[in-house]
């Protein structure tokens, strides 16, 4: 593939992962579609709507089974369809619902086409984490859990390489028995440097309240630090859905839950946060997409070893902590204006210093024609 090659190929995903919106799976669609591009690839795109035909989703819930009913019965003709239209050489699968569609097309393809799939995490390493924070580790819960595994290592025969947003999911990929398999850190969004103006009260959390780590996360943080925290100080929430952030807010006298925002009222709200707080103390599936948007930022940041899967840097440091009560003695000291600047210093450095687009599109590249 040289510089000037542009290969034809295949980008299936769902409508959702194009939209607008600051999303984790939106964010690295934009992000992955930019890197292919920079790869040399000539992206023909194939999107769907997950089937939610009723009869379809009366099959979920009665005969719950991994990775199935969920793509529309048309998706392979279609997908089939575009890769002889565009004589596509490779065919990308963005993120693991789209995995059996890999047994669906590779059949009708030729035996030169590639089939990629886009890993933003396995279904069976959340569901671990779910269970054991829910405390629902049965055996009813270890017999599900063996049936994700088993599918996800009989669709890895029909994929000819599998790119993971981690590098412990790249062992376990290993172990599930891909092909081959690579792992692509994560890079910077363009947002602009924010002109920080930190209120001396304020820390802030971006997240996604319905993912079970996640929860879990900000509540043993969260339980911690309010046994710490001086009178006055705020923990600022933004994120959904709504319910879920009425609950903490309820539960924890300093959180504000703001809700939802947009990208610029984020930013506005996030400039005066003295840090960003990312409590992650599992290894859950893929990596924390919004780390990257508040390192774009270069404000001060607290997270775990956990929150940073992904990322990689040359230079600077990132504060981490690996227990609630540590990480809660961290956010604490960033309170302190001194301390919270010399952190910002350090995050100016790993942003600055982390992998560019072009870089992780070498990388991507080189890995496909080995």
């Amino acid at each position: 593939m040289s510089s000037i090659e542009r290969i034809p190929a295949i980008f299936v995903c769902t409508q959702n992962a194009r939209l607008p919106v600051s999303g984790g799976v939106q964010l690295y669609t934009r992000e992955i579609l930019d890197t292919l591009g920079l790869a040399g690839f000539a992206l023909g795109i194939v999107e769907y709507e997950p089937d939610r035909h009723p009869l379809t989703r009366l099959k979920r819930r009665l005969r719950p089974k991994p990775y199935t009913n969920l793509l529309p019965s048309t998706l392979a003709s279609r997908t089939i369809a575009a890769q002889r239209e565009g004589q596509a050489q490779v065919i990308f699968l963005n993120g693991v619902d789209l995995a059996p569609l890999a047994a669906s097309i590779r059949p009708q393809l030729p035996k030169d086409t590639r089939i990629v799939l886009l890993s933003y995490g396995l279904e069976s390493v959340d569901f671990l984490h779910t269970a054991r924070a829910r405390g629902e580790m049965t055996s009813v819960a270890a017999l599900k859990l063996g049936e994700q595994q088993f599918a996800e290592s009989r669709q890895r025969e029909d994929i000819d390489h599998v790119f993971c947003l981690a590098p412990f999911e790249v062992e376990i990929e290993r172990w599930l028995g891909a092909r081959k398999v690579d792992w692509l850190p994560r890079t910077l969004p363009r947002d602009p440097v924010l002109q920080w103006q930190p209120d001396s009260n304020r820390l802030g959390c971006v997240s996604t309240l319905d993912h079970p780590p996640n929860w879990e996360g900000l509540v043993l943080f969260l339980r911690e630090f309010q046994r710490i925290v001086p009178d006055g100080a705020r923990f600022r929430l933004v994120g959904g859905p709504p319910q879920r952030g009425r609950q903490l807010s309820e539960q924890f006298s300093l959180v504000d839950y703001l809700g939802a925002l947009d990208n610029a009222a984020l930013a506005s709200e996030a400039k005066n946060w003295n840090c960003f707080v990312h409590p992650l103390f599992c290894y859950a599936r893929g990596c924390s997409t919004k780390l990257a948007v508040a390192l774009a930022w270069r404000i001060p940041i607290v997270t775990t070893h956990a929150g940073t899967r992904g990322y990689t840097w040359r230079e600077g440091d990132l504060p981490r902590a690996d227990t609630p009560q540590s990480l809660a003695r961290l956010a604490l000291r960033m309170l302190d204006r001194v301390t919270a600047e010399e952190a910002r210093e350090q995050i100016a450095l790993v942003a600055r210093s982390m992998p560019d687009r072009h870089e992780v599109a070498e990388k991507l590249r080189i890995a496909l024609q080995e």
